[in-house]
């Protein structure tokens, strides 16, 4: 009977061990997504920070998530806008690091946020996803794609591909 105390304490322990699928604290990290509150003014990039929580370890995946789903409701109440909204909240397809560099591809989101491609409106849209990647020490430059072709991300915003990447 002892032996079988013993087994059905350390069976208890073992599941509690387990994960259960809810990120526990440490698997919890907070980023920021940035966003433009008030009007631009003089400065179409400029940019405020929103924190939010991901899980790890893929927080740049977590954080560009975030960003592409905008600002809550109370944060819009708050002044809080920009390109991204529930509309887009879905179009993040891969992001991946190599060699200091973010290569961020998005599902073709430009008939959603038309207006972005504006000379305005492209800086405002770039300052959004530039400063939520360049937050982390491994990107120290970041690129973007609608469904793998850089170039058409960048003909949309009426900008040059960044030429070290091309």
């Amino acid at each position: 009977m002892k032996r079988l105390s013993v087994m059905v304490v350390l069976l208890i322990a073992a599941l509690a061990a387990v994960p259960t699928g809810t990120p526990t604290s440490s698997d919890v990290a907070v980023v920021k997504m940035f966003a433009p509150r008030g009007g631009p003014g003089p400065n179409c990039a400029r940019v405020s920070p929103l924190r939010r929580r991901v899980t790890e370890p893929a927080v740049l995946t977590g954080a560009m998530r975030t960003l592409l789903a905008g600002p809550t409701a109370a944060e819009r109440r708050a002044g809080y806008g920009g390109w991204f909204s529930a509309k887009t909240a879905h179009t993040l397809r891969s992001v991946n690091i190599s060699q200091g560099v973010a290569y961020v591809d998005f599902r073709n989101f430009s008939r959603l946020i038309p207006n972005a491609s504006s000379s305005c409106g492209s800086a405002l849209l770039l300052a959004q996803l530039d400063r939520t990647a360049g937050q982390f020490p491994t990107v120290g430059h970041a690129v973007y794609s609608f469904n793998g072709s850089r170039n058409a991300f960048y003909e949309w915003l009426q900008r040059k591909e960044p030429a070290v990447f091309r």
